[in-house]
């Protein structure tokens, strides 16, 4: 496949393993542990239907994903 992938925050080596089973994955599993994932996860309700009308759907809903911005680690400003 491909060569090794360094992760974005540390520069550590990611895991091929890790890789093959998060193949957009940009930090190493201890990098993601820290920051608390990679993604945002934010809860869309669904199309409730026709404001005039009486059937309307409460169960649909999706997930909307966006990837967190990530800091190297050498960019962090150090706590004072």
């Amino acid at each position: 496949m491909s060569s090794e992938r360094r992760c974005q925050r540390c520069n550590d080596v990611i895991p091929p393993e890790r890789v093959e089973a998060l193949p957009d994955t940009e930090v190493c599993i201890k990098c993601s542990q820290s920051i608390g994932g990679e993604y945002k996860l934010e809860v869309v309700p669904g199309s409730l239907g026709k404001s005039s009308s009486l059937k309307k759907n409460y169960g649909t809903f999706s997930l909307k994903k966006t990837r967190k911005r990530i800091i190297p680690l050498a960019d962090k400003p150090s706590p004072e």
